[in-house]
């Protein structure tokens, strides 16, 4: 076994410039290092970040725009990421796992899929904070670089911070993955419901919330539609089910579609609003909040979640029993699917072993 640690910098929050990895052995003892610049075809600007968080490139805006660009390293990355037997650990990984998926889109490319283990999450769960790299680093004693956004130097550095975890709870690299994993599916939709059924554990918050509204805008009807209270009207649902029940409510979105409805996340231009029992009026930021002053006009109508169940024909043991549904693929991801597909769903869950 071995372990891949990689981190990836960008010109503008979104697209790659810098991809770097450390590369070890079973007992973290270091085998490669490298740092690979590429010309992300895009401004260097970073007004994104707010003040006092911005950062610092190590190299001239220079050097990488003399790169080639990602497409030039695609394989290299791909082969590094998608090797057996290794584990990939990563800081904040779900964001490099995003630049990647962003990059392959743009280039064309399919998708790199593999499993990540992701340090920022696990020190949260033995720490209780989640804090920036370099302050995860000063608060175990771990030395902190001179060249902080450097990617093959914060790789290096976050396995520099598994070693002290490990040394400090006396545990193993592999008993320290088992606290929390997540995949990278790319964005196949048809994966992201797959996994979502299966393991919704493996999901984050971001990928969750991507979901629930990426299949609102592409479902669609399966057969004729089911004349119901809903047809031709927007039903929008409170948040608290997106992100507490993420499986029913996409469920819920295709019985409301075969009605002949839609969903929406916007209160304003909905018809009904589906509330959560924990709901809070008072939390001026929420969906109910809004929808209850829209209602006043006549305009929205609140219903509780059994009042919705009840005109759809359903209750909660029947949702339960409803299958996930999968939207229909354009002929380029469908390509791409048959053709370059490296691993189906249970693949990437047992191309490593003992999880």
């Amino acid at each position: 076994m071995r372990y891949l640690f990689f981190d990836i910098e960008c010109c503008d929050g979104t697209h790659i410039c810098e991809f770097g990895y450390a590369l070890t052995d079973e007992r973290l003892k270091l085998i490669k290092k490298e740092n690979i610049l590429m010309n992300p075809e895009k401004p260097f600007h970073f007004g994104y970040r707010r003040p006092g968080r911005e950062i610092q490139l190590t190299h001239k805006e220079e050097e990488y725009l003399r790169a080639p660009n990602f497409k030039t390293y695609y394989e290299t990355i791909k082969r590094l990421l998608e090797e057996e037997e290794q584990r990939i650990i990563g800081f904040s990984t779900s964001n490099d796992a995003r630049f990647l998926n962003t990059a392959c889109g743009r280039y064309g490319l399919p998708a790199i899929e593999f499993k990540f283990y992701d340090v920022q999450k696990i020190y949260k769960m033995l720490f209780g904070q989640a804090p920036s790299l370099a302050n995860m680093a000063k608060d175990l004693g771990v030395p902190v670089t001179d060249k902080l956004h450097e990617s093959s130097e914060d790789s290096y550095l976050t396995m520099e911070i598994v070693k002290e975890i490990c040394k400090r709870k006396d545990i193993s690299v592999e008993e320290l993955c088992q606290l929390a994993y997540s995949v990278n599916l790319g964005n196949d939709l048809n994966k992201q419901l797959s996994f979502l059924g299966e393991y919704p554990e493996t999901l984050s918050k971001g990928q969750l919330k991507r979901i629930v509204g990426e299949f609102a805008k592409r479902a669609k009807r399966q057969g004729d539609v089911i004349t119901s209270e809903f047809t031709d009207k927007k039903i929008c649902f409170s948040s608290i089910y997106e992100k507490e029940a993420t499986r029913d409510c996409v469920v819920l979105i295709q019985q409301i579609v075969d009605r002949g409805g839609s969903v929406c996340c916007k209160v304003s231009e909905c018809d009904y609003y589906i509330m959560h029992e924990e709901d809070d009026e008072n939390d001026k930021g929420s969906r109910y909040h809004h929808a209850k002053q829209v209602m006043q006009d006549g305009s929205i109508k609140i219903l509780s979640f059994g009042e919705f169940l009840s005109i759809l024909g359903l209750d909660e043991a029947k949702l339960k029993e409803l299958p996930i549904p999968q939207v229909k693929t354009k002929g380029r991801e469908q390509h791409i699917e048959v053709e370059h597909a490296t691993y189906c769903l249970g693949d990437i869950l047992r191309k490593h072993s003992n999880y």
